[in-house]
């Protein structure tokens, strides 16, 4: 990814004044170019002193005991150190983690609310049918006392009403009750 940062770490070791030894410093320097550059071959790639390690195939101790080790974890405490890819990937993988696990909870309310949605729905459209079956039983009850000779159901004119309502008289009508009632 950049090698600004092993740059940074071969600048600040010849500054100092500290060599590189064949072995364990070694090591330590080819692992920490290999995760600044994103090419890590024994690790995930952070660049911690813990993956640092185990990359160059050290112990912790060993490392702590080289001269580089001052130098190194100075240069990891720096913010602007620059970081491997594989770190920046890691904050997004988290980040996005966190985007999922909202967009999840936020699916799942509107889920649970439109499961009650649903059920209030299905309440009313049974109330309704049970309402309109009383209304039909009703409906035909009083279609069967109309035919009956001796009930006190009467019939309406009803083409006399459609024809009022046609000619518009009806309205009238209608209009002028509600003004002497109101």
């Amino acid at each position: 990814m950049n090698d600004s940062a092993a740059l940074r770490l071969r600048h600040a070791l010849e500054h100092a004044g500290v060599p590189i030894r064949p072995g364990t410093d070694q090591a330590v320097v080819h692992a920490f170019e290999r995760i600044v550059t994103g090419t890590p071959e024994h690790t995930s790639g952070a660049l911690t002193i813990s993956t640092l390690c185990k990359e160059a195939g050290v112990s912790r101790a060993t490392y702590y005991r080289s001269p580089l080790a001052k130098i190194i974890t100075g240069l990891l405490k720096t913010p602007d150190v620059p970081r491997p890819q594989t770190d920046v990937l890691t904050a997004d993988i988290a980040r996005l983690k966190k985007a999922e696990r909202t967009l999840r909870s936020q699916h799942a309310a509107e889920q649970r609310e439109a499961r009650a949605t649903i059920a209030t729905y299905a309440d009313h459209i049974q109330a309704l049918t049970l309402r309109n079956a009383e209304l039909e039983a009703e409906n035909a009850a009083l279609r069967e006392a109309l035919h009956q000779p001796d009930g006190n159901v009467a019939a309406l004119p009803v083409t006399s009403l459609r024809q009022a309502w046609r000619q518009g008289s009806g309205v009238q009508r209608l209009g002028d009750e509600a003004d002497r009632l109101g």
